[in-house]
């Protein structure tokens, strides 16, 4: 979900119908990945960081470096989706102060508009644009 990346090899002519991204595989990144992410990543080590009173700085610092190394590979990817998580480690810690459901909530909606904005951005969402 990189879309600089994306885009450029586009306009260098890299991608054929056969490099088409399903648009199956979109959706369950917009609606379910990020709501399972938050279950099983966010909730259970942000929780037990809470519990031990570890330094907020160093939780969103850490967490966030964990969460987008399980996302990308390319050390593109590394610039582009650490202050992603870092907003999003932010948004989750932030919310907890309020109650659990603030934070999950908000952390899975405000992570599935940001799925989406990358997934209509990507040029390979779209067939017209591939030849």
């Amino acid at each position: 979900f990189l879309v600089v990346p994306a885009w450029s090899a586009y306009f260098s002519g890299a991608f054929t119908r056969d490099y088409l991204v399903n648009p199956g595989h979109s959706i369950s990144a917009i609606l379910y990945a990020p709501i399972v992410e938050t279950i099983i990543i966010f909730v259970p080590i942000l929780e037990i960081c809470r519990k031990l009173k570890a330094s907020p700085t160093w939780v969103v610092l850490l967490f966030a470096l964990f969460f987008e190394m399980l996302h990308t590979r390319s050390l593109y990817g590394h610039f582009v989706l650490y202050p992603t998580n870092v907003t999003l480690t932010v948004l989750y810690l932030s919310m907890r102060e309020r109650s659990f459901w603030h934070a999950f909530l908000f952390t899975a909606v405000v992570h599935e508009f940001y799925n989406f904005f990358v997934s209509v951005a990507n040029p390979l969402s779209y067939k017209s644009l591939i030849v």
